[in-house]
């Protein structure tokens, strides 16, 4: 299945911008070598600092009532959001690895840098399909 058929199918409406996109970027993953942003995907980070990211051990360290509850508020809503994307991610036969809660963390931190401009525009045409996803 080709990824611009997605249009049509009633999952892709209802899910936000950032998800679609966040979902195009881990297909785009899945095709390794196939794909012609693999050079750019193999200097991904490994990790982000993102309060989704946060383990329970990160999250208690904050010792402020307020910014554990925003902590825990994150990876609520990113496992929300993950888990609204998954049946799409599957109907794509994403690799099994790519599935994953802590796939979706990655692609997420990746798409939240690209859409605040922390990478240079020497990323090339991932910016302007990260902008065009999230600009809809």
């Amino acid at each position: 299945m080709k990824l611009c058929l997605l249009h049509s199918k009633p999952i892709f409406l209802t899910l936000l911008p950032r998800q679609v996109f966040t979902v195009c970027l881990l297909y785009e993953i899945n095709k390794g070598k196939a794909s012609p942003w693999h050079p750019y995907f193999l200097h991904l980070p490994h990790s982000y600092s993102i309060l989704a990211a946060f383990g329970e051990l990160e999250t208690q360290a904050l010792k402020v009532d307020y910014a554990i509850w925003a902590a825990q508020k994150a990876v609520t809503k990113a496992k929300y959001e993950w888990e609204q994307a998954f049946t799409l991610m599957k109907e794509l036969k994403l690799k099994p690895p790519l599935l994953t809660f802590r796939a979706w963390i990655l692609a997420t931190g990746t798409v939240q840098i690209i859409s605040r401009d922390k990478i240079l525009q020497t990323s090339g045409n991932i910016c302007y399909l990260c902008k065009h996803f999230l600009v809809r």
